[in-house]
């Protein structure tokens, strides 16, 4: 069973058409979008390998730094965490490759005078530069990630 096209099928085929192209060209042209500023804070993940980072976990400064730098492949390390919100703690932390498919390798933090401290270390692959991604699940929800880059020996 075909069925031809009538000009009333295709004039309302085309107007369907032209008010969705008006729609996208409306939404393209004319909205404000808010979110891009979000996108690029987002974007801006501190990079641990060089100096502390700061960031509001619950509306307070939390500041996560390396005891020891340079950080180096397969010798422990300590991460410290420094302010924030005393009642806001590390729920889960991990360490992953950015660029890498080396796992996950957990971090676990223990609270100290001030804040929570963490001792982990990273492998080794053949990539002169490894760039880990330490990610941190907070007890309010939040989710922090910070940058670690070491230097394969």
């Amino acid at each position: 069973m075909k069925e031809k096209l009538s000009a009333r099928k295709v004039f309302h085929l085309s107007l369907v058409l032209a008010l969705l192209l008006a729609l996208v060209a409306y939404r393209t042209w004319f909205s404000v979008d808010n979110s891009a500023t979000v996108d690029q804070i987002k974007d801006q993940i501190c990079d641990l390998s060089h100096s502390s980072c700061s960031e509001l976990i619950g509306g307070k400064s939390l500041t996560a730094a390396i005891s020891e730098l340079p950080v180096r492949a397969e010798q422990d390390f300590v991460v410290r965490l420094t302010g924030g919100d005393p009642a806001i703690k590390p729920v889960k932390a991990w360490l992953e490759g950015r660029d890498m498919f080396m796992g996950t390798i957990p971090v676990n933090f223990e609270q100290i005078a001030g804040g929570w401290q963490g001792t982990t270390l990273v492998g080794s692959c053949t990539s002169p530069m490894m760039v880990w991604l330490l990610n941190i699940e907070w007890s309010n929800g939040q989710r922090q990630q910070l940058v670690l880059s070491v230097a394969r020996e």
